[in-house]
């Protein structure tokens, strides 16, 4: 290589360099389309960065789905801790259900064919995290963490060293992975239908108002003391207190204001 021919070549050199920069900025940008807001973190993934996926899914986006059908689904979504004293929970608690559907709604109907979208809703208890995509119909739920514990591992016999599985309701399934020793439930994933049958539904129950303090009963010896007075009880209180202020001013003696008391109290 000639030395005039040297500086051509390293300009060359880092031109492409600059393009390869500018095109691996450009993807990311594109495959890491993130909204955040409050509690909620919604980002469209390639299909092929989501690993549970075969080749064999075909993603049918964007999703026709309404945010009261939306609603069903997030308030369907229960799991039960594999432990002695596990029993059965709801994944999402009614409030976050109205804050979130909302959000969920409007980027799952705007999702593109090859892509997923991923989200994260963050709790004082820890970070729930999963992806939603549609594929023969159905709508997918897969959850990688729920409340900050996550599925740790869906192939192993009798799901040893998870801590938690889904629990399907009606018009809901696990997704079965096809294999050579037979199909295998992965119990973090559920498929279900558009529209959840009643019976899935939880009922989402309008906040609870403020209880009143009740009010204490009044003892019948003191509700005789609350009756309205009348004009003429009036009159008298008046005259009784007129009565004491001569009496107190020494303008009546004792006999005077008990005679003149008696008389005004008959």
């Amino acid at each position: 290589m000639t030395r005039k021919t040297k500086p051509y070549y390293l300009s060359n050199l880092g031109i492409i360099f600059f393009l390869i920069c500018t095109i691996l900025l450009t993807n990311c940008s594109l495959h890491q389309q993130r909204l955040k807001k409050d509690k909620l973190t919604l980002i469209y993934l390639p299909k092929s960065e989501f690993t549970l996926t075969s080749n064999k899914l075909r993603m049918q986006h964007p999703i026709k789905i309404s945010n009261e059908q939306v609603v069903n689904h997030l308030l369907s979504m229960s799991y039960e801790e594999l432990s002695l004293l596990g029993k059965k929970k709801y994944i999402f608690p009614s409030n976050d259900v109205l804050e979130i559907a909302p959000l969920i709604t409007k980027a799952l109907n705007r999702i593109k064919a090859n892509k997923v979208l991923y989200y994260e809703v963050e709790s004082p208890k820890g970070k729930t995290a999963g992806t939603i995509f549609q594929n023969q119909d159905k709508i997918n739920w897969v959850f990688e963490t729920i409340k900050g514990i996550s599925f740790l591992n869906s192939n192993r016999r009798r799901n040893r060293g998870s801590t938690w599985v889904l629990l399907p309701n009606n018009g809901q399934k696990y997704s079965q992975e096809h294999s050579i020793l037979g199909n295998n439930q992965q119990q973090n994933w559920i498929v279900s239908k558009l529209d959840l049958a009643k019976k899935s539904r939880r009922v989402l129950k309008p906040r609870l108002q403020k209880k009143l303090p009740k009010q204490r009963s009044i003892p019948s010896h003191d509700r005789e003391e609350l009756k309205p007075i009348n004009s003429n009880q009036v009159e008298l209180k008046k005259r009784l207190q007129f009565l004491k202020d001569l009496h107190n001013k020494q303008l009546i003696n004792d006999n005077e204001y008990a005679q003149k008391k008696k008389k005004l109290l008959k």
